[in-house]
């Protein structure tokens, strides 16, 4: 996987937006096997790997959407519904440049409703109250690190908030000081470290970054 690639991509579609004046955009998002239906793909390593970088790049595309101002609403395509909506409107998914523009129109029809979840916010309400905190680097493997992810989670798993930190947005010592003020902030009770460099997961309905927390096994014996 050629991360800069993806990265400088991603960066580039945003731009783009921000150059035609968008403060506002709606984002198609695929669970894999929707992805695999709609575009009529086999079940394989191959195709898991191109839903995946997809995925990233979406999830980049709209991290520097957002650090410009643009409103971004994920819009899930499902499968079955998306083919109903197609029929009704008599277009040809056979032919790929009319499925490309039927997903847009898909993702940007009004009555076509955006992802309810929200993953990786912050909430104030729970400044100073405690919990655990589990502080997990994600990336592709050891030698790229994308994202270092600090979340405050009751010691049954439930997450409380989080907070993300990209590597294109800061350094290993500028995220560190963030995790540490976000720490000072939080007051937990105790902080679990991941000593693994995760592999990153994306939601199916919002693709916002999946986050992890240690289970209370591991809360337990970290004590």
């Amino acid at each position: 996987m050629d991360l800069n690639r993806i990265i400088n991509q991603a960066r580039d579609l945003a731009q783009r937006f921000q150059a035609a004046g968008r403060n506002e955009v709606r984002l198609p998002v695929f669970a894999y096997e929707d992805w695999r239906s709609i575009y009529n793909q086999p079940h394989t390593g191959q195709s898991l790997a191109e839903h995946h970088a997809q995925t990233k790049q979406n999830w980049y595309l709209m991290h520097f959407l957002r650090c410009m101002g643009v409103t971004v609403h994920p819009v899930p395509v499902a499968a079955g519904a998306f083919s109903q909506w197609a029929r009704a409107g008599g277009r040809d998914l056979a032919d790929p440049h009319e499925l490309a523009h039927a997903v847009g129109h898909y993702a940007n029809d009004p009555s076509t409703p955006p992802a309810n979840c929200r993953h990786g916010s912050l909430n104030p309400a729970y400044d100073g109250l405690g919990g655990l905190v589990t502080i997990t680097v994600l990336g592709e493997s050891e030698e790229q690190p994308e994202v270092m992810t600090v979340v405050q989670h009751s010691r049954e798993g439930q997450v409380l908030q989080s907070l993300q930190l990209p590597a294109v947005d800061f350094s290993p010592q500028e995220a560190w000081q963030q995790a540490q003020q976000f720490l000072e902030r939080i007051k937990p009770s105790q902080v679990f470290h991941d000593q693994q460099v995760r592999r990153p997961s994306y939601c199916p309905e919002c693709n916002g970054l999946m986050v992890s927390v240690a289970s209370p096994q591991e809360a337990e014996r970290a004590r």
